[in-house]
C-alpha cells in the first residue's frame, strides 16, 4: 500500500513538473512569427523599440488587455501544457532521470528572462522616462478629472528623494543578481518583494501591465521556491542545509556568452535611454511652442459667432482658461468634461516626437497640438482629429494673446487671453528649505 502511494505521488509530481516546464516555456519563449518580424524591423536607436523587443508578452489570441479577460491566453497555454505533459510521460523513457537537468535548464531560461525584464524596467526608471513629471496642464486639472493610472504616474513622477530612481536601482540590482547562479536566491527574493507591490499597483490603479507583472511575479516565485526549503532549514530550523548537488553536463565556457549578451544589452540600452533622456522631450512633443507663451491664461473675453459670452459656470461653449505648454500643445478648460482617452500609456516610439501621453487619462482639459505658420495657427484635438480650429494669432505684449478664426463647423470665435502670474508650490518648495515653524 505504501509503495503504491509512493509510486502515485511520483507520477503526480512528474506530471506537475512536465506541465510547469511546458507552461513556462510557452510563456517565455516567443513562438509567434509576429514577434520575430517586429524584431527585424526594430530601430535599435530608439529605446522604446528595444524595450518592446526585450519585454515580450505572449498572446495566444487577440483579446482584452485588462482584467481577467487578459488571462484567457494563459488558459489555452495551460491546456496545451497538460496535454503535452500527458503524452510526454508515455513517449519519453526514463523521463524521471532527466528531470534534474531539465529543471536546471528551465531555471536558467527563467533567470535570464526575468533578469532582462528587470534590467530594462530598472533602466527606464533610473533615467526617468517611464514616469514623467506633471505638465503645466496637469497642474491646472482637478484631481477628480484624472484616471487612476494617471494619478499614480504623476504622483510617482514628482516624488522626492529620487524615489523613482531608487525603485529602478532595486530592479536593476535584482536583475544583475539573477544572472549568477550563486546569487539567484537573493535576486529572486528582491524581485518577488518588488513585484508583489507592482502587481497590486497595476490592479489598484488600472495600469496596463497587469498580465505582464503577474507573469514576472510567477517567474520570481518559481526561482525562489527552489532554494526556499534549504534556506528555511538553515535560517529558521538552524539545521545544516543540504547543498545543490546537481552539476550540469556542459562545458563551463558555454555559460559566458549568455551573461555577456545580457551585460551588453544592459549597457547598450542604458546608453540609448540616457541619450533620449538628455536630448529628447519624450513622452512630450519635441517641437517648440509659441515663443515666450508658456503659461496659464485666463479667458478675458469670448465671442462665438459674433455673440459675446460672459463668464459662466454652465456655458459649455465658452472657454474658461487656456494653458500653453513649452512645446506645441495647448489645453483648454471648458464647463464640460473632455472625451477621455482611457488607454494606458506604453513605451512606443512615435515619429517626430508626436504623442498623446498628456491627453491620456485627463478628462478635465481639451488638448490641441498646433502648427504655427506666420500669424496662422492650426489646432488639432489630440483625441479627435476632426476637431480642428483655424485661427489668426496676435500679441499686444507677452501677456496678452488674441485669437480669431473658425472651428471645424465654421463657427467663428474671437478670444482674448491674459497670462496670469502663477507660482507653483511644487516647484517653489523644492528650491528652498521649508521650515515648519
Amino acid at each position: 500500500m505504501n509503495d503504491s502511494k509512493i509510486e502515485q505521488d511520483e507520477l503526480l509530481r512528474g506530471f506537475a513538473f512536465r506541465t510547469t516546464f511546458v507552461f513556462l516555456l510557452l510563456l517565455t519563449i516567443p513562438l509567434t512569427g509576429t514577434y520575430y518580424r517586429q524584431l527585424f524591423k526594430t530601430d535599435w536607436s530608439h529605446f522604446q523599440d528595444v524595450f518592446q523587443a526585450a519585454n515580450y508578452v505572449p498572446k495566444f489570441f487577440i483579446g482584452s488587455d485588462w482584467g481577467f479577460g487578459s488571462f484567457y491566453g494563459w488558459g489555452i497555454a495551460l491546456i496545451i501544457s497538460l496535454i503535452a505533459a500527458y503524452f510526454w510521460g508515455f513517449l519519453v523513457k526514463d523521463i524521471n532521470q532527466k528531470e534534474p537537468e531539465l529543471y536546471y535548464w528551465l531555471r536558467v531560461i527563467v533567470r535570464f528572462r526575468l533578469a532582462i525584464a528587470l534590467l530594462s524596467y530598472g533602466i527606464i526608471k533610473i533615467f526617468p522616462v517611464q514616469l514623467p513629471g506633471p505638465t503645466l496642464s496637469d497642474l491646472h486639472t482637478a484631481y477628480g478629472d484624472f484616471l487612476p493610472w494617471k494619478l499614480y504616474y504623476l504622483s510617482t513622477g514628482v516624488a522626492s528623494a529620487y524615489y523613482e530612481q531608487s525603485l529602478g536601482a532595486i530592479e536593476f540590482l535584482a536583475g544583475l543578481l539573477l544572472m549568477f547562479r550563486r546569487t539567484t536566491i537573493i535576486g529572486a527574493g528582491l524581485a518577488t518583494a518588488l513585484l508583489v507591490n507592482i502587481v497590486l499597483i497595476n490592479y489598484a490603479y488600472h495600469l496596463s501591465d497587469q498580465l505582464y507583472s503577474v507573469y514576472l511575479l510567477i517567474l520570481s516565485v518559481f526561482l525562489l521556491l527552489y532554494d526556499t526549503p534549504r534556506l528555511y532549514n538553515l535560517l529558521v530550523k538552524e539545521r545544516r542545509a543540504k547543498p545543490d548537488e546537481f552539476n550540469p553536463a556542459y562545458k563551463p565556457k558555454l555559460k559566458l556568452p549568455l551573461k555577456f549578451a545580457v551585460i551588453v544589452f544592459a549597457i547598450f540600452f542604458s546608453t540609448i535611454t540616457y541619450a533620449n533622456y538628455r536630448n529628447s522631450n519624450w513622452p512630450y512633443p519635441n517641437t517648440p511652442g509659441l515663443a515666450k507663451a508658456a503659461g496659464f491664461y485666463n479667458v478675458e473675453s469670448f465671442q462665438w459667432n459674433g455673440e459675446q459670452k460672459p463668464y459662466s459656470l454652465t456655458d459649455s461653449l465658452r472657454w474658461v482658461d487656456v494653458v500653453f505648454e513649452k512645446w506645441n500643445v495647448l489645453s483648454i478648460r471648458k464647463n464640460i468634461n473632455a472625451p477621455i482617452n482611457p488607454v494606458s500609456p506604453s513605451l512606443t516610439f512615435q515619429k517626430n516626437g508626436l504623442g498623446d501621453y498628456e491627453s491620456k487619462g485627463n478628462a478635465g482639459r481639451f488638448f490641441y497640438t498646433y502648427i504655427l505658420s506666420g500669424s496662422k495657427l492650426k489646432l488639432t484635438n489630440n483625441n479627435d482629429p476632426t476637431d480642428t480650429l483655424q485661427l489668426s494669432i496676435s500679441r499686444t505684449d507677452n501677456d496678452i494673446i488674441l485669437l480669431n478664426g473658425v472651428d471645424a463647423k465654421h463657427d467663428s470665435l474671437k478670444v482674448s487671453l491674459k497670462k496670469l502670474p502663477k507660482e507653483y508650490l511644487l516647484q517653489k518648495g523644492r528650491r528652498k528649505k521649508v521650515s515648519v515653524y
